[in-house]
């Protein structure tokens, strides 16, 4: 898992870098765009260090994923919790 993380990673920052004049429209380029992912990736390592089974782990991940923004705030307000809810 680590290993996607750090290809995701390596994707991104190749393509910030071959986009040149593109980057930082008003769509979210530019350090926007850097900030996200770099919280998307601390929210990647903090579910992986949660005590989820492999199948929970693996879809907060993809939720982060798929959707960078929503997927983070989920994350932030409902899947931090580590107490069981009643």
């Amino acid at each position: 898992m680590l290993l996607i993380s750090i290809t995701f990673l390596l994707v991104c920052l190749c393509n910030l870098v071959h986009a040149g004049s593109y980057v930082g429209g008003y769509i979210g380029g530019g350090i926007g765009g850097v900030i996200i992912l770099i919280l998307d990736i601390i929210a990647i390592f903090d579910v992986l260090r949660t005590p989820r089974t492999i199948l929970g782990k693996l879809l907060w991940i993809l939720l982060i994923i798929f959707f960078p923004v929503g997927g983070l705030l989920i994350w932030c307000v409902c899947g931090r919790k580590t107490s069981p809810v009643v």
